[in-house]
């Protein structure tokens, strides 16, 4: 998301998904590495939060049986092109992971373009709470995907019966996602998510 001042940019970025989290809790909030709002060119982890986060790191979502933990890595860039600058926060990986409350596996969405996995195309594994033991498939399967946004996965979690907070969350959910979809431009990370090279414009 665009922004004329290093923090314009990141708030550009943040509030949306703070305002997406609300969909499904009360009182979110970003945790980011030190001085992640400011620093250019460098990668910085961003852990959305709230109330009832966990020592695990996962957020209870009211009285219903699931939890989430959101993770995202996101780097601050210059961006001389219109309408995307002069700065702009772009997604460098996500790690999104939906659970029961007794800790089994629902979802987990990834997308790690670096780090020690060989896969590094955005993928989801389904959970082993969602397995028969002689299912086709395991939970170690990368199930290709695309990139998931941040507001896909609470609109999983209320199609899978979290209670949404407010009557109009699929108005909020798309007014939230907007905004990321208009100024992406996954279109330069095409080989980092298909292993191929990019073809031609």
């Amino acid at each position: 998301m665009p922004g004329n001042k290093p923090h314009e940019a990141f708030n550009a970025f943040t509030t949306p998904l703070v305002d997406a989290l609300e969909c499904v809790t009360t009182h979110p909030r970003m945790e980011f590495s030190a001085g992640g709002s400011s620093i250019l060119d460098q990668k910085h982890n961003l852990l959305l939060v709230g109330r009832q986060l966990k020592n695990d790191g996962y957020l209870r979502l009211g009285r219903s049986p699931f939890e989430l933990r959101a993770r995202l890595k996101y780097m601050l860039i210059k961006d001389d092109r219109e309408n995307y600058g002069p700065l702009r926060v772009t997604t460098c990986g996500y790690d999104y992971s939906i659970r029961t409350t007794d800790g089994a596996a629902v979802l987990d969405y990834h997308w790690h373009p670096t780090g020690l996995s060989h896969e590094k195309r955005p993928h989801v594994h389904i959970g082993s709470a969602q397995l028969r033991s002689d299912a086709v498939l395991s939970s170690k399967r990368h199930v290709y995907t695309g990139r998931v946004t941040f507001e896909a996965v609470v609109r999983e979690l209320i199609e899978l019966g979290v209670e949404p907070m407010s009557k109009d969350w699929g108005d909020l959910l798309d007014m939230c996602e907007t905004p990321h979809l208009l100024h992406r431009s996954w279109h330069h990370d095409y080989e980092s998510e298909t292993g191929r090279n990019a073809p031609p414009d």
